[in-house]
């Protein structure tokens, strides 16, 4: 019989070969690089059969991306639900966004300075100008061949390389009531002659003709682009000025002379330096305002509040019948991806959920667009009819894109502002536009 050392050693020896056994298994260099052991039928054992296998490696460790943006009212909601959708399909896959409102310029400015940009990010109708030496090239995503071509050549650089992906198409002209003008037996003025008509026809049926919501510049800034685009632009024979940079800055004085003119007659609403973006919307719904310079948004915050309010788009009009009234086309809401991002694969499979059809539409309709894909179905309501009708129109990108250095939209939002408050002349306002113009032109 064994004595109980020598049964012992017996069971020590297997044992020790065990763990050796187990030892070369770890140590095996053709082991798959996920971190599995190798089994002997060829396969792989599960990750959690290890200790270090049981740790994620690093593609599969959860990953943050910061998506910032200039939305607001219904589109930015509609970006909400967007990324949540997102978060809630994409395992390990977080977008945060980052709603900069007013603050998008200042702080974007701040972080290209930096070379610190979001992950994603809102290009807000800089997708080339301003934002494209920081942009990932997308011409090779599945939904690129979409791209309408009326957007194509705003997302895309001179050599045809696609930066952003457009979720709509800026096509807007100014806001204006269609029960007022039918009731009053006014035709949609074409002609700033014929508008300055309807408003005194408008004004001495007690209604308002124009509503300006000055509380927020940006406000302000829309009126003056619009008219700066009619009167220096389509009519004012100045746009190859504008393009050479050899623009004279008191040929701006036709803008400041026109306002002023607005505001003598009594044509603004009587709290056109208090009144927010959300009265001017109240105001319209209950039929009291004839006509806003604002973009089609409008129509669908003043569809919130009344269904049945016939509310439309015109076309902005012109100095004169040798010009044609006008709409403005470009680029609203287009996402573009940091070409510098730690994280470019999970980047970009959010820009292609954000081109889901589904999601472009989401964008579209908040703000009464057409989308910027071809292919997607967008309600438009009674906008379709419009759209349809004008789809001939002359068409003008923004004022401050096409022909200003970037950062003067403030610029006009603030001279405006003083304008109307009486506490900047229009040699002041001009002043100002000229030395910000040489000064934006000439930074970096």
């Amino acid at each position: 019989m064994m004595t109980k050392i020598q049964r012992s050693k017996l069971l020590v020896v297997p044992l020790l070969l065990l763990a050796l056994l187990v030892s070369a298994c770890g140590k095996d260099n053709n082991a798959p690089s996920s971190g599995a052991s190798a089994s002997p039928e060829g396969g792989a054992t599960p990750p959690a059969a290890s200790a270090e296998a049981a740790s994620p490696s690093p593609a599969q460790k959860p990953v943050t991306l910061e998506f910032s943006t200039n939305a607001s009212g219904g589109t930015l909601e509609a970006f909400k639900e967007i990324v949540a959708g997102f978060n809630d399909s994409h395992l390990g896959i977080t977008v945060e966004l980052a709603d900069l409102g007013k603050d998008f310029n200042t702080l974007m400015t701040a972080r290209m300075a930096n070379n610190d940009m979001p992950d994603l990010f809102s290009t807000a109708g800089w997708s080339v100008r301003r934002f494209g030496e920081y942009l990932l090239p997308l011409g090779d995503r599945a939904w690129a061949g979409q791209v309408a071509d009326s957007i194509k050549p705003v997302v895309a650089d001179s050599g045809g390389k696609l930066l952003a992906l457009p979720m709509d198409i800026d096509v807007s002209g100014m806001i204006y009531s269609k029960t007022i003008l039918q009731q009053l037996g006014l035709s949609v003025p074409e002609t700033w002659e014929q508008f300055l008509a309807a408003c005194e026809a408008v004004k001495k049926a007690g209604y308002t003709p124009i509503a300006v919501a000055g509380k927020e510049q940006s406000d302000i800034a829309g009126m003056l682009s619009r008219v700066s685009l009619s009167l220096l632009v389509q009519s004012g024979g100045y746009k190859s000025a504008f393009e050479q940079g050899s623009f004279e800055w008191k040929e701006f004085g036709a803008v400041t002379d026109f306002v002023l003119n607005l505001k003598a007659q009594g044509y603004f609403n009587a709290d056109y330096l208090t009144a927010d973006k959300a009265t001017i919307y109240s105001e319209f719904a209950k039929n009291n305002v004839a006509f806003a310079f604002q973009s089609n948004q409008t129509i669908a915050e003043i569809k919130k509040l009344n269904p049945d309010a016939d509310v439309s788009m015109m076309r902005i009009p012109v100095g004169d019948a040798s010009a044609k009234p006008f709409l403005i086309s470009g680029e609203r809401d287009s996402v573009g991806v940091w070409k510098d991002t730690k994280h470019p694969e999970q980047a970009l499979a959010f820009i292609d959920y954000l081109a889901q059809p589904d999601n472009v539409r989401k964008i579209a309709e908040a703000y009464s667009l057409p989308a910027g894909l071809n292919g997607v179905k967008v309600d438009l309501g009674t906008l379709q009819g419009v759209f349809d009708q004008y789809q001939d129109a002359p068409v003008s990108n923004h004022f401050d894109r096409q022909y200003l250095p970037n950062g003067m939209f403030t610029t006009l939002g603030n001279v405006g502002s003083g304008l109307l408050a009486g506490t900047m002349d229009a040699a002041q306002v001009i002043a100002a536009m000229s030395e910000d113009y040489t000064r934006l032109s000439n930074a970096k």
